[in-house]
């Protein structure tokens, strides 16, 4: 059942079931969701405006955050997509990517991103990694578009990681299976990112079987001051060890929490202490 009283009574409660049946509730009182909703629609056109108008301007960027061993030697970079404005500011993918993938601009996204990623392996000499869902995964436009890559960059794409962000709408897993198995056929490394928090981690590794794990970041956030994070890290290190699997940690943000995840046996590390997402510096 749901309720409204006041102004446009019928168009809240049409938007009020919809709320109702998302969040599985029984009972639910609405006299502004109309209001909300069409905010919410004007703010996301506004967004989408801004994507379809980078995309046609090439505007779609990569930053890069380095990745550096127990050292602090750089031996790897991350790609993480950017949208620059028209006044030259820079939209992180909190604010646009979601609203993207509402529309028909996401699949273009995904391919600025991997031109953008390949095209700097010409320029360093160390590894690549890039970000994949499951929508990117099962979207055969996609796929025929790593192919390809993969195919023109030769011994190049030996230096690829592809990290697998965790997705419960993963609709279609044997077509994932099937694309691993093929990226892999061409010296492609596997990443399973998050490492430590998804819903089912353990029955991915064996699915997807991974070169490298990423520790998931509230994790390494409060290894700090928390018994408890240094325990489920430690036995995630101790399964990869077992696994013959690489560790990376993300988030380490100060020269502690560094040594701690050193001291524990993580392979690699990530975060603010090593550096930012910027364009990469090729002077």
């Amino acid at each position: 059942i749901c309720a409204s009283y006041e102004n446009n009574v019928y168009e809240n409660v049409k938007y009020g079931m919809k709320h109702i049946v998302r969040n599985k509730q029984n009972f639910f009182v609405t006299n502004d969701i109309a209001k909300e909703v069409h905010k919410v629609a004007d703010r996301n056109l506004k967004i989408l405006t801004k994507v379809k108008e980078a995309i046609e301007n090439s505007k779609i960027i990569s930053y890069f955050q380095p990745i550096v061993d127990s050292k602090g030697v750089i031996c790897k970079y991350e790609s993480l997509v950017r949208l620059l404005e028209r006044d030259g500011s820079i939209m992180v993918p909190l604010h646009f990517l979601d609203v993207a993938k509402q529309g028909k601009y996401y699949t273009q996204i995904t391919s600025a991103v991997l031109e953008n990623s390949f095209i700097a392996l010409n320029n360093i000499n160390c590894d690549v990694s890039i970000n994949l869902s499951a929508i990117d995964m099962e979207n055969e436009t996609i796929r025929e578009n790593i192919y390809r890559l993969l195919s023109n960059y030769g011994e190049q794409a030996k230096r690829v990681t592809f990290e697998l962000l965790e997705d419960e709408d993963m609709k279609d897993f044997e077509v994932v299976k099937t694309f691993i198995t093929k990226v892999k056929s061409f010296g492609v490394k596997i990443a399973i990112d998050d490492f430590g928090a998804g819903y089912s981690n353990y029955e991915r590794l064996l699915d997807f079987q991974p070169d490298i794990i990423k520790i998931d970041g509230s994790l390494v956030k409060n290894i700090e001051s928390s018994k408890f994070s240094v325990s489920i890290v430690n036995s995630i290190i101790l399964f990869a060890r077992e696994q013959g699997l690489s560790v990376v940690a993300e988030y380490v943000e100060n020269e502690n929490i560094f040594n701690i995840l050193k001291e524990l046996g993580v392979d690699y590390f990530q975060g603010y202490y090593f550096g930012k997402p910027a364009l990469l510096d090729l002077e």
